[in-house]
């Protein structure tokens, strides 16, 4: 009789472990929290007189295939692009996959005249680190980027083992209660069960608070072993924060006013002097290179990587004088940093004649004037009637400036962002050519704003931040300061995320009207800005004159 009730207390506690199995199973997706194969990537490129976006769709498995749009926009060229990847990661494991280094797939890419999107696709055979080729025939773009996996924590891995030990033991315990004599035999497979599920219960537990591993590519130098196995460091982690600064180097001919030409920029490290090929995509780009003409034009290019170090921007300059240049960059472990050309392009005259004036140059020549007490601005850019609004300007003082584009909720992101104001000065409020003067100025800064969004489906949602300037930008280098409202967000690169880990690209026109920013000038004087806002794939540049007063200290202006 003690047997027979000793056989029904260890089934009765089997069966208590197969409901505890049972219902653990529900528990188990809340171990969510692996590295995501990540989002898409997009890279704005000026390849020849096309200003590009690039936009590579997130791979969801390998092999698979690798979806390449490319927007265009409004006065870009049709035409066709030829598109190829090439591994150009190595393993120290063996595979059977051809050796990196050689192109893997092709495909074309046939633009149209109307501004808007065309697509590719390419099939990617591996994890690791990539490179996508485009060529139009006369220049090829190499942007790098990495091909990632679903890499499993050590936790999640000891839930799933913790569950795959538990249905085991669970099965073993069955057959042990059932067959053996003694039916206390069976209790030893039931702690080993009770164990396991104890395991997996932990694992899923401290799967929600682990950290990531270091991200190859973003902080890490991409391999093919550190993207397939994120979580196996074979040395401790040290990420050089203090990296030496990029040094910017320019080559090329002499250019002349009005004619097509090519200039080489060369990115080298201040210390060893080696090329610099590990810039990040920041803001949508590899580089943002910022051109400023004689009249106050402004130019927001990027630059396409030819090699190692080594990038080339196509130019086109319409009026001799001289042109002042800035690159802005981020280099892996190295933070954002302004690069100053020290010494700008000129631009030769082009015999006798001078060519048409362009429409973007007449507005740089009239641009709206704001400051000492006129608070608002208005002007019409391909024909899209643009308002701006300014609060008194005080050095030391933030500073909120309001861009209305049009009436509609209808403008796009643009590199990342609905705005974008890039300040240059103070400037001589006579006398000298603005180029020039922009190439003396103390202070350059490129401050971002996420608008005031209302988005259709999704009601009215405001976006009070304002800017969103890089962070470190206005004193890069010693470049001279600026700050803003989002200075000490500097974690927040953009736009929030409306599809996975992507944020919504040029294809959604959904925001705006009224484009605000914050900004804190560090020293008075007459400052030039520009904003930057998309609309029907047309980039709008609007320019501004802005008299910012000297700050006040004790009712004494300084």
């Amino acid at each position: 009789m003690t047997t027979r009730a000793h056989v029904i207390g260890c089934r009765l506690a089997l069966l208590a472990g197969l409901c505890v199995l049972l219902g653990s199973v529900g528990i188990a997706p809340a171990f969510a929290d692996t590295p995501s194969s990540g989002g898409d990537l997009t890279v704005a490129q000026t390849l020849g007189d096309r200003e590009l976006t690039i936009v590579l769709r997130r791979v969801t498995g390998v092999p698979g295939p690798l979806r390449t749009d490319v927007i265009t926009h409004t006065g870009s060229a049709a035409g066709h692009l030829a598109l190829e990847v090439t591994p150009t990661g190595t393993s120290t494991r063996s595979s059977s996959l051809p050796a990196p280094g050689a192109p893997t797939a092709r495909a074309g890419v046939e633009l149209g005249t109307t501004p808007g999107t065309y697509s590719a696709t390419v099939a990617v055979d591996r994890p690791g680190p990539w490179e996508l080729a485009i060529s139009d025939g006369q220049r090829v773009a190499r942007i790098p980027f990495v091909v990632p996996i679903q890499a499993a924590s050590p936790p999640e891995r000891a839930v799933y083992g913790g569950f795959l030990t538990a249905g085991v033991l669970l099965l073993v315990s069955v057959v042990v209660a059932t067959r053996a004599r003694r039916g206390e035999w069976a209790l030893v497979p039931a702690a080993g069960l009770v164990a396991a599920i104890s395991v997996a219960l932990t694992g899923a537990v401290l799967s929600a608070s682990l950290p990531l591993p270091p991200q190859p590519g973003g902080q890490l130098d991409p391999t093919v072993d550190n993207v397939t196995a994120p979580y196996a460091l074979a040395k401790p982690l040290v990420t050089d924060f203090s990296r030496p600064p990029v040094t910017l180097d320019i080559e090329g001919g002499a250019l002349v006013a009005g004619q097509p030409g090519d200039i080489e920029l060369n990115l080298t490290d201040g210390a060893t002097g080696t090329p610099v090929d590990d810039l990040l995509v920041h803001d949508d780009a590899l580089i943002h290179l910022l051109l400023v003409g004689p009249t106050g034009q402004l130019w927001h290019l990027h630059p396409i990587r030819t090699a190692p170090g080594r990038y080339q921007q196509h130019l086109s300059l319409p009026i001799p004088g001289h042109y002042a240049l800035s690159a802005e960059i981020v280099c892996r472990g190295g933070g954002v940093q302004l690069v100053r050309a020290a010494e700008g392009l000129d631009a030769g005259p082009l015999g006798n004649t001078s060519g048409p004036v362009t429409t973007q140059e007449h507005t740089a020549r009239r641009p709206v004037r704001l400051g000492d007490g006129q608070v608002a601005g208005s002007t019409v850019i391909d024909a899209t009637p643009i308002t701006v609004t300014a609060g008194r300007a005080m050095a030391g003082t933030p500073t909120t400036i309001t861009a209305r584009a049009g009436d509609t909720a209808d403008l796009q992101p643009w590199l990342g962002m609905v705005g974008h104001m890039i300040v240059v000065g103070p400037l001589p409020t006579t006398g000298e050519a603005v180029g020039e003067a922009a190439q003396k100025a103390p202070v350059w800064a490129h401050a971002h704003s996420m608008g005031a969004m209302a988005m259709a489906g999704m009601g009215e949602m405001t976006m009070p931040m304002g800017a969103m300037p890089t962070a470190g930008m206005g004193d890069a280098s010693g470049m001279g300061t600026g700050t803003g409202t989002g200075a000490g967000m500097s974690a927040m690169t953009g736009l929030a995320p409306v599809n996975g880990d992507s944020a919504p690209d040029e294809t959604v026109a959904a925001y705006g009207p009224d484009v605000p920013f914050t900004y804190t000038f560090p020293t008075g004087g007459q400052y030039r800005l520009w904003i930057q806002v998309e609309r029907d794939y047309t980039v709008l540049t609007v320019p501004l004159v802005l008299d910012v007063a000297a700050s006040m200290s004790n009712g004494v202006r300084q």
